[in-house]
């Protein structure tokens, strides 16, 4: 059969015209699904009341663009809105969260009284004691009472050679929060009411856990999560090691080889002091995966100043 340039020719732009077409359905796709996780994210801030201004507005120039066929510009808005609702959201529960751990409703009603006087193994003057969920079961935080009370001698050491236990910056990485003990405690207390978007991280080894970590964290030793010097994973062991952390432990999906972090758990991290490089670098290691910096908070001042205030601490 003799096929003619003419019909080649006719040939090539059926083809030309299909492939176009597919694109064309793809990422007119990809900007439906964009705009519609942009609106979930929209609605998941809107139930906290942490809606921002702007938010519906970029939406629904999405839509607009993704009406005209403009769907680079309409997944870029989308993309935008999404990450205000998550914002939102993490701004407004946070401070939720933070109102409440200042009010007398946070105090343990069974064992303290309103009209008690603040005193000795007060946390703050509103706050006696907080109860978190450690591995399933209920356990109370506390500030000590005992007058002979001291420094655990693992924390008690003022020279420490450098490197390693260099002293850390107050910032660990750009938009990442510093964080104190009462905001820790909030962070907790989330937790253990069932609010799964949150995880509180004690990065150090287990030899260092034994000793004692802070009751509702989970211990996660930060060698599972470290990169070697040039930036890589040593092995595809390790690989696959993190991989399982990020889905099981820290809310990101991956599919295709690929990670989705945008319901990635906010993680509060922590390792043994202002001296420790531990959780700091998991911090690091984090953000170069693409997990995003807002979403992490970083607990300087680690075990070092938990026990320094005296509160309560529990071996596994």
């Amino acid at each position: 059969m003799k096929i003619t340039t003419k019909k080649l020719l006719s040939l090539a732009l059926f083809v030309s015209l299909a492939i176009s077409s597919n694109v064309m359905a793809a990422d007119k796709k990809a900007a439906q699904s964009a705009i519609d996780k942009a609106e979930t994210s929209r609605q998941h801030a809107a139930s906290v009341d942490g809606e921002w201004r702007d938010t519906g507005k970029l939406i629904k120039k999405a839509k607009a663009a993704l009406k005209e066929g403009q769907f680079d510009k309409a997944i870029k808005l989308a993309g935008k809105a999404e990450r205000q609702g998550s914002y939102g959201y993490e701004q407004s529960v946070s401070q939720r969260a933070q109102k409440d751990l200042t009010s007398p409703s946070y105090l343990n009603s069974g064992a303290v009284s309103t009209s008690v006087v603040m005193g000795e193994g007060y946390i703050t003057s509103k706050i006696k004691e907080i109860d978190v969920i450690h591995n399933g079961k209920t356990v109370t935080i506390t500030r000590t009472t005992d007058k002979k009370a001291t420094i655990p001698t693992a924390f008690n050491h003022t020279a420490r050679a450098c490197p390693p236990f260099c002293v850390q910056p107050i910032t660990v990485a750009k938009n990442v929060g510093t964080i104190g003990e009462l905001e820790v405690l909030h962070y907790l207390k989330r937790a253990s009411r069932g609010d799964n978007s949150v995880l509180v991280v004690d990065s150090r080894t287990p030899e260092w856990v034994q000793q004692g970590t802070i009751p509702g964290s989970v211990s996660i030793p930060w060698n599972k999560i470290s990169v070697a010097e040039q930036g890589a994973f040593a092995a595809e062991s390790e690989t696959e090691i993190l991989d399982d952390i990020l889905s099981k432990n820290f809310g990101v999906r991956i599919a295709d080889g690929k990670r989705d972090f945008r319901n990635a758990k906010t993680l509060v991290m922590y390792c043994n002091g202002s001296w420790c490089a531990q959780s700091s670098t998991n911090i690091k290691t984090l953000i170069s995966l693409g997990y995003p910096a807002y979403k992490l908070k970083w607990y300087r001042g680690g075990m070092q100043s938990w026990v320094s205030v005296g509160l309560s601490t529990i071996k596994p």
